[in-house]
């Protein structure tokens, strides 16, 4: 957290079980992260509830609560306690878990495992409060039990499987982070640096689409906003959360091949974005120009409906073919296909070399959602962008990843 931010001193060693609730019960332990220390513990899968209930009782639901369930709380939790990781990660990791696990995991610490129990009593408590309402209905319009009863039952399974759903995606993130390198050099620029949390406002939005989401591949991108967000807070936009959580299938698989087909520049010294657009090549994509990709006007429409793309089809950017660095020409590099490419004079004439892309620009939200994508191969249009360069003078070459 900042220095400059004063904070309240955490309830000392002596203090009652109740002054413990009623100060965690208005702050984050994310604020205090500095004050914690790492422990050793272990998992518990089964909660009291799983255990004392009967079977016949029990909702008919995904194994959340036994043996077989989704593992990626206990890998949440390694992360947290993971020194190897920067500390600023390892606090929006525990954010994270503190927002959207529910209480599947016990970690024997004073405010985790009340933390834990509050998880456990949220679910409990709304399901208890509908039950309530639904005898006070029947009281008053004397509906049948039965009826009561089985609306009471579809609500808490409602509950139950929002809940899932943020721990497949919690698990698929953690998955996510698990897997990447972290070398020493950059833990201490992470630890150097000012730690800077996920808005509560941004979670807020995540849960609440994220929730509704049972489709393992829409999961999967729900959890790569996630794990980008907790390794860069402020990635991506509460807008782009909310454009993701619109996305049905069909969307998004047109927004799948419109990224296919984009071309990247970006400065690599700032890892700022440019200009990301797929090219018309030669014609207007307002008048289907881009039709035979796969992405004629009424695509385009979709697109634009749905906040992916600017407007205007046939926008442009000005791009220098070579920049001066030091006195020596540089060629263009830029992305496309998941590749780098350089554009190379075909003449032995090293001229700069001014020119326009034409064709359809990615909105901001489209530009941070383009990252969570996984491209198809189009050499169709590779090839066609190739012709379009070097009808320009210009060869569109591949080179190493840098």
């Amino acid at each position: 957290m900042k220095e400059d931010k004063e904070r309240d001193p955490m309830p000392p060693p002596d203090a009652t079980p109740e002054e413990i609730g009623e100060f965690w019960d208005t702050h984050s332990l994310a604020d205090y992260w500095d004050e914690t220390h790492e422990v050793e513990f272990q998992v518990n899968l089964k909660s009291e509830q799983d255990q004392t209930q009967p079977d016949e009782t029990k909702p008919d639901l995904p194994a959340t609560t036994d043996e077989a369930a989704n593992p990626a709380l206990d890998v949440a939790t390694e992360l947290v306690l993971d020194s190897t990781i920067p500390a600023p990660i390892r606090q929006n990791v525990f954010k994270a878990l503190d927002r959207l696990g529910s209480a599947l995991i016990d970690i024997p610490v004073g405010a985790l495992e009340r933390r834990s129990a509050e998880k456990r009593s949220e679910s409990e408590a709304r399901i208890k409060i509908t039950e309530a309402v639904n005898a006070q209905i029947i009281e008053q319009i004397k509906v049948n039990p039965e009826f009561s009863k089985r609306a009471s039952n579809t609500f808490a399974k409602k509950i139950l499987r929002e809940q899932f759903n943020l721990e497949q995606t919690l698990g698929f993130a953690t998955d996510i982070l698990k897997r990447k390198k972290y070398d020493n050099s950059r833990n201490q620029q992470a630890e150097s640096e000012t730690e800077k949390s996920i808005e509560d406002d941004w979670f807020n939005i995540f849960e609440k689409e994220a929730s509704q989401k049972s489709s393992e591949d829409i999961q999967r991108r729900f959890a790569r906003v996630l794990a980008g967000e907790i390794e860069k807070p402020g990635s991506y936009s509460i807008k782009a959360v909310k454009a993701l959580g619109d996305l049905d299938q069909d969307v998004a698989a047109l927004f799948k091949r419109l990224c296919s087909l984009c071309v990247v520049v970006e400065d690599l010294c700032d890892e700022v974005v440019v200009d990301v657009r797929v090219v018309s090549i030669e014609g207007d994509a307002a008048q289907n120009a881009l039709r035979e990709y796969g992405l004629g006007f009424d695509q385009l429409n979709v697109l634009n409906e749905y906040r992916l793309i600017v407007s205007d089809y046939n926008s442009w950017h000005a791009y220098r073919a070579y920049g001066e660095n030091e006195n020596n020409l540089q060629p263009l590099l830029f992305q496309h296909q998941g590749k780098y490419w350089d554009l190379s004079p075909l003449s032995d004439q090293i001229e700069k070399q001014d020119f326009r892309l034409s064709g359809v620009a990615l909105s901001r939200v489209g530009r941070e959602l383009f990252h969570i994508v996984d491209q198809d191969p189009m050499p169709e249009y590779t090839e066609d962008l190739k012709k379009f360069f070097e009808k320009q003078n210009l060869r569109m070459i591949e080179v190493p990843v840098l």
